[in-house]
């Protein structure tokens, strides 16, 4: 009988790890569900009042939209901000709904001060925007209520029931979130390595989407990245020096960054390792080694999720030691060198898995309390015009002003529907928008679609308790992977609320698309008209930050005196400018057409940048100290070249004309090239990549230039 008990429990174990603990919407999606359930049923069966479990339901949900903080006593804090400002806000909402003047004063206020605090920490923005769901809400609900103290009390209830379920889960395992946030990484890091494996072997038209969708999960790459370190410095601010889990937290996250040098490293062209390379077997071979690197990478990941001991795959090995072989047949050939650093910086990537620790000099030893605390911007710059927040804040005030106009001119019962879409649908920039706003139409709808079909297919109580939590539970599961999908869930869920509340579910769903539709078309009207912020405008300034940024990366890689601290920070420096880039590229493609006028030539620059970068990268994986005189001199000048693209960026180049600059560069193209010859100057190559592309970028960013000068 023990044996059956040990059995099936650890089953339960294995099932909760994989499913659970292993996916972090998953568990995410069960604690929201798991909360409402335990508010909603006893409700139902205790009191029979639908009013009350709905209604502190949708307090669970606010307050789980608006969760950051990773550490449990910033959680703490984090609860009792948001459950003080759902009772004023609710409040205040409830008791100023009946005077439409002074409500529409309110709302604007409210919208306006809400969004502005947002921006002082993620903490504040997490929070801010729980608040403003809370905000709508009790606008939807004010005509269901005799006494004004309903709404606010039952929001803040189911509020603090979903913050104690969340608090005690993190004291319980106090560095999950921690986890969470760097095994995330590592998937991103996986994934990247996963696609760049489709380069070995490939062709022309498979290269252009390979590296689209490349620069894709770069983006998202380098933003994990970013969010682990603000994570680190939420953490340690509230874990005090003495915590040791902090420092070791810091280290995995450089070794992040360690692998994310090495796999955005290129050393050559693919496109002409494919035709050089005569020995298919000898790039699939690199190809198959990627991709065992991308799996490793994934258990890696899933090892910092479970904390269990990491498992170094043996195939992992035997691929290396198979690529070694086929790479030793290559030897005199052309592309030996190069494909010999390759395998290097592959193999330096294994190391780092099956060690699991960075290779970097010092780090081990340095400690995250040794670096300053995160800054936080101050009202005064958040009030400036040029800040996005402010902007961010005075468009919302007033597509929520606009929205609440209509609502009262059209006489909506329900209008707060218009409210709530352009909230969500309101994002920082145009580009940004625009997608959301296209995600949440179609979820919307195929969201009634599906959600009227399962309504009568489940037309009891019971059935309608069953569709709330299975929708709400798919809801908070997709929310992170697929915004449209999730939007389904999320109208599934409005539905079956109703039908519980007042058996209305499926008579609300024609005016809730209408209202979506409104509310939609409100924010897509504020924000291309209103103070808008385009990505085109701000091109010019990211690429001059960009390519000054990769200037300083590449000057780290060859100077002696620049210490290990420095150099990391100008490495990542680098990496989130370029996303920066990037990031606006993609968006400014979706920007209106007369906006656009740099399109092609800021395409080549933003590529460009990016190839520099990978050669950059390549370099600095190895940190060469053994430079000669000669190749010094050959790196100063490539760092001379990086400054007159600045200086043509900015206007302010030197007065050598562009044809003595480029014969200058040419000419030590040419040394690099006899360089290259000598067998024992494994650097040259990759120097050269860095001259090419660093000579390709003055030519881009001179004809750009001179396009600026005739606008």
């Amino acid at each position: 009988m023990k044996d059956w008990i040990k059995t099936i429990a650890a089953r339960l174990e294995e099932v909760w790890i994989n499913v659970f603990w292993k996916n972090p919407n998953q568990l995410w999606a069960l604690k929201v569900t798991g909360t409402i359930a335990f508010l909603l049923l006893p409700s139902l069966l205790l009191f029979e009042d639908t009013f009350i479990g709905t209604t502190m339901a949708l307090g669970v949900v606010a307050m789980a939209l608006g969760e950051t903080d990773v550490h449990p006593k910033g959680r703490m804090k984090s609860a009792g901000i948001a459950l003080f400002l759902f009772f004023i806000t609710s409040s205040a909402v409830q008791l100023l709904s009946p005077y439409t003047v002074l409500f529409a004063g309110w709302t604007v206020i409210a919208a306006f001060i809400l969004t502005l605090v947002g921006g002082f920490s993620s903490r504040m923005q997490g929070v801010t925007f729980g608040t403003l769901l809370i905000f709508v809400y009790t606008m939807l609900g004010a005509d269901n209520v005799d006494k004004w103290f309903y709404q606010p009390l039952l929001y803040t209830v189911g509020a603090f029931a979903y913050s104690l379920v969340s608090v005690l889960l993190l004291y319980h395992k106090p560095y999950r979130m921690l986890q969470e946030q760097l095994a995330r990484g590592f998937h991103h890091l996986a994934e990247y390595i996963q696609v760049k494996a489709g380069l070995f072997p490939s062709g022309p038209d498979a290269q252009v989407a390979i590296r689209t969708l490349l620069a894709q999960k770069n983006i998202a790459l380098v933003q994990q990245v970013e969010s682990c370190k603000n994570e680190l410095y939420s953490y340690a601010e509230e874990a005090g020096a003495d915590q040791p889990m902090v420092d070791y937290f810091y280290r995995t996250w450089f070794l992040l960054q360690e692998m994310q040098e090495r796999a955005m490293s290129s050393h050559e062209k693919y496109d002409l390792l494919s035709k050089e390379v005569v020995n298919v077997s000898l790039l699939e071979g690199y190809g198959q080694l990627m991709k065992e690197v991308s799996k490793a990478t994934h258990r890696f990941a899933d090892s910092l999720l479970t904390g269990q001991p990491y498992s170094h795959p043996l195939s992992l090995s035997w691929t290396l030691s198979a690529v070694h072989k086929l790479l030793e047949e290559e030897k005199g050939q052309p592309h030996y060198e190069t494909l010999s650093l390759l395998l290097k910086n592959l193999t330096g990537l294994e190391g780092n898995l099956r060690e699991s620790l960075p290779s970097g000099v010092g780090v081990q030893e340095v400690s995250f309390h040794a670096y300053p605390t995160r800054e936080r911007p101050a009202l005064s710059t958040l009030l400036k015009p040029v800040h996005p927040r402010i902007r961010f804040a005075v468009r919302l005030s007033l597509a929520w002003l606009i929205g609440y106009g209509i609502m009262q001119w059209l006489e909506m019962e329900k209008g707060a529907w218009i409210l709530l879409t352009s909230l969500i649908v309101f994002q920082q920039t145009y580009s940004a928008t625009r997608m959301r706003l296209f995600h949440r139409i179609w979820g919307t709808l195929a969201g009634v679609v599906s959600g009227v079909v399962l309504a009568h297919l489940l037309p009891t109580l019971l059935g309608q308790v069953v569709l709330l939590l299975g929708s709400i539970y798919m809801f908070f599961y997709w929310l992170k992977k697929n915004y449209t999908v999730a939007a389904i869930f999320i109208t599934v869920f409005v539905l079956a609320s109703f039908n519980i509340l007042s058996d209305e579910g499926i008579a609300v769903m024609l005016p809730r698309i209408i209202d979506t539709l409104i509310g939609a078309t409100i924010a897509y009207l504020v924000v291309r008209f209103v103070w808008p912020d385009w990505q085109s405008k701000q091109l010019p300034r990211l690429l001059l930050l960009a390519v000054a940024k990769n200037r300083r990366y590449f000057e780290s890689t060859y100077r002696e005196d620049i210490s290990d601290d420095v150099y990391f920070h100008n490495r990542r420096a680098a990496y989130r400018a370029d996303n920066a880039l990037a990031y606006a590229w993609k968006g400014m493609r979706l920007e209106p057409k007369r906006l656009r006028q740099y399109e092609d030539r800021a395409f080549h620059l933003t590529n460009l940048n990016h190839a520099l970068l990978s050669y950059i990268s390549a370099f600095g994986v190895h940190r060469y100290a053994n430079l000669s005189d000669g190749e010094r001199v050959i790196c100063r000048q490539i760092n001379g070249v990086l400054d007159d693209v600045c200086g043509l960026l900015t206007r302010n180049a030197r007065s050598v004309s562009l044809q003595e600059q480029l014969l200058e560069a040419q000419r030590w193209e040419e040394q690099l090239q006899e360089l290259e010859g000598d067998s024992h100057s494994s650097k040259v190559r990759l120097l050269y990549n860095i001259a090419h592309a660093a000579r390709e970028l003055l030519v881009e960013a001179s004809e750009m230039a001179n396009l600026m000068e005739k606008d």
